[in-house]
């Protein structure tokens, strides 16, 4: 039996009350202020439950409230453990890798949210999949593969969402962790732990990546999650243990400049860092610790940490995603298979709306317009 969860707003304290002496989480959904001028906000979410081999959708409301979508999850077409969920940047379709092999496409109802797996899926990848990238234009896909040390690389039918393979992969010099690619859709950017960070440039035309550099890892200890910020000016990279690194981004070829000669403190095992508010955000999700790192970014790169930073989540929080408008914060956490919400306020600190349960460990979240 499939769970139906809505998480809403609640005008009125006696409600709230209520609500909170019978043990139950709610989002509360007041204005984000001036971070949030248009009051826009995102429109599905979507979240990999390796443990249900799921992928679990909902719709976020206008204060962030997330629903489930009717029929959720959706297992057509998953196949084994999705490790990875990606979009375009207009939510028209979802991708998501799966570790024991292969990636699926999905074309988005953008009526009801609901994922249908598009014909011919799930496609083949290298060995072991452990995160998937689209391209924000949705024309190109890219899965790492942990086992094999490469790259998968695909275009995308932008009418149908089939792919069709490169017909070559691209070698990495370790096993990836996760990557990104720049808002402008030129560079794709690969952590590989103590390995640093490679940097490669996308053929706007094939989709075919040139290597660039690879940075490293220095002066943090290893690289995992990474974030570009919303003009591709600035990178920051968690790196997996208790820190984050800064760098800014050469506009021609896409590489990185280190900003910060020292790393810059973090939670206990940041695994996952998301970047929004138009850049002027950055927040890790610190698995270790069971929370939430987020910092402020000034004009030149650099961080200076939020109030109240770090802010509570469930266990073992994997991922972290900041929705389109740039006024809500979500994070999967693996370890109690829920959602934890947050509203980005007026007064650039967050606070939190409540949890909703997923399906089983949830490691990847994406939110679309």
């Amino acid at each position: 039996m499939r769970k139906h969860a809505t998480l809403s707003f609640l005008a009125l304290l006696p409600a709230v009350i209520l609500l909170a002496s019978c043990g139950h989480d709610f989002w509360a959904t007041s204005s984000n202020g001036s971070n949030n001028p248009s009051g826009a906000v995102a429109k599905f979410a979507y979240v990999a439950d390796n443990g249900s081999a799921a992928i679990s959708e909902y719709t976020v409301g206008s204060g962030g409230s997330l629903t489930t979508v009717s029929g959720s999850p959706v297992t057509a077409g998953v196949g084994s453990a999705p490790v990875g969920v990606a979009t375009d940047s207009a939510g028209k379709f979802v991708f998501a890798a799966n570790s024991g092999g292969g990636v699926v496409s999905y074309m988005v109802d953008r009526t009801s949210g609901t994922l249908n797996p598009v014909a011919g899926s799930p496609y083949a990848t290298g060995t072991s999949p452990v995160w998937a990238v689209a391209t924000p234009g949705g024309t190109f896909v890219y899965v790492l593969n942990g086992g094999s040390k490469d790259l998968s690389v695909y275009s995308v039918n932008t009418s149908t969402g089939v792919l069709t393979a490169a017909g070559v992969t691209t070698t990495l010099a370790a096993s990836p962790v996760r990557g990104t690619v720049d808002p402008g859709g030129r560079f794709l950017y690969v952590t590989e732990g103590t390995a640093g960070t490679q940097v490669f440039k996308i053929d706007s035309s094939t989709g075919a990546l040139s290597s660039v550099s690879t940075v490293a890892a220095a002066p943090c200890s290893s690289a995992s999650g990474i974030t570009v910020d919303a003009n591709t000016k600035y990178a920051f990279i968690s790196d997996g243990s208790s820190a984050v690194c800064n760098y800014s981004i050469i506009p021609a070829t896409g590489d990185l400049q280190k900003i910060s000669t020292t790393s810059i403190s973090a939670g206990t095992n940041p695994v996952a860092i998301a970047s929004g508010g138009n850049g002027n955000f950055v927040f890790t999700a610190n698995k270790g610790s069971n929370n939430l790192s987020g910092w402020t970014v000034d004009s030149s790169g650099n961080l200076t940490p939020m109030t109240g930073s770090p802010f509570a989540t469930g266990a073992a929080p994997s991922d972290v995603a900041v929705d389109p408008s740039g006024g809500f914060v979500f994070v999967a956490n693996s370890s109690d298979n829920t959602i934890s919400g947050f509203t980005v306020t007026s007064s650039n600190t967050l606070t939190k709306n409540g949890s909703i349960p997923t399906g089983t460990t949830p490691v990847s979240i994406v939110v679309t317009k």
